[in-house]
């Protein structure tokens, strides 16, 4: 029985489709897994690649730059509604708690800005940066309570948060004193000095690579040319 050649436009599109295809089907099962992995290693490269760029662009001193002004202006976008919020509360214990969240944010915003200016200072904190998360978290969970507290009609929270954040502020301010007194014990004079003396190191160094690169090389001088033995005079005869 003679198979019927395709007619119509469908079965024309399907015969041409096969022909295209009919290469792949004749490939080597070998080849097709070599370029297989070849397809599998190229991914793993693109991906690795990918990864990498986004940790270098991650860590770059341009985002966390922007991650820190972010936070900053979140941070004063809070501060300033607590403010609003704080102005046109009733007087009570809901607009105690907003000023005392407005309070606590300035008093940790301060702390941070004196420790970044005592270490470039040079001063000597001690334990302190190191305590600087733990005091942080717990700043936050004291605004957290307190702005639950400013924000609820009628506040469930019983315990005594005015006595716990007045604490926590006076804690912050003794902190805040030690690193200023920390900070003034470094010798003004000793750190000028210093600066004055690497600044100078360093253009000393820059002018000597200078002159090494501009100066002309020195030629050896030539050696003597030996004296030519004189001819002997001719005797007469």
């Amino acid at each position: 029985m003679t198979t019927p050649l395709p007619t119509g436009p469908a079965d024309a599109l399907d015969v041409r489709a096969d022909d295209e295809l009919s290469w792949l089907f004749s490939l080597d099962p070998s080849v097709i897994a070599v370029l297989g992995g070849v397809l599998l290693v190229l991914l793993v490269i693109a991906a690795v690649a990918g990864w990498l760029v986004l940790r270098r662009v991650q860590r770059s001193p341009v985002m966390a730059r922007g991650r820190e002004l972010t936070a900053r202006g979140r941070e004063l976008g809070v501060r300033g509604a607590t403010a609003v919020a704080a102005r046109r509360l009733p007087p009570g214990q809901r607009r105690t708690a907003a000023e005392l969240q407005l309070e606590i944010a300035r008093a940790r915003g301060h702390l941070r800005r004196q420790v970044a200016t005592a270490r470039a200072a040079g001063a000597h904190l001690g334990d302190v940066p190191s305590l600087l998360s733990t005091l942080e978290a717990e700043g936050g969970r004291l605004e957290q309570r307190l702005r639950q507290r400013a924000l609820a009609p009628s506040p469930t929270d019983q315990a005594d948060l005015e006595t716990e954040a007045r604490a926590y502020l006076d804690m912050l301010a003794d902190v805040c004193d030690a690193v200023l007194q920390a900070e003034r014990a470094v010798p003004a004079a000793g750190r000028l000095t210093s600066d004055v003396a690497d600044a100078v190191t360093a253009l000393r160094a820059h002018t000597t690579a200078y002159q090494e690169l501009t100066t002309p090389p020195v030629l050896p001088p030539l050696p003597p040319v030996p004296a030519q033995p004189m001819p002997p005079e001719a005797t007469p005869r």
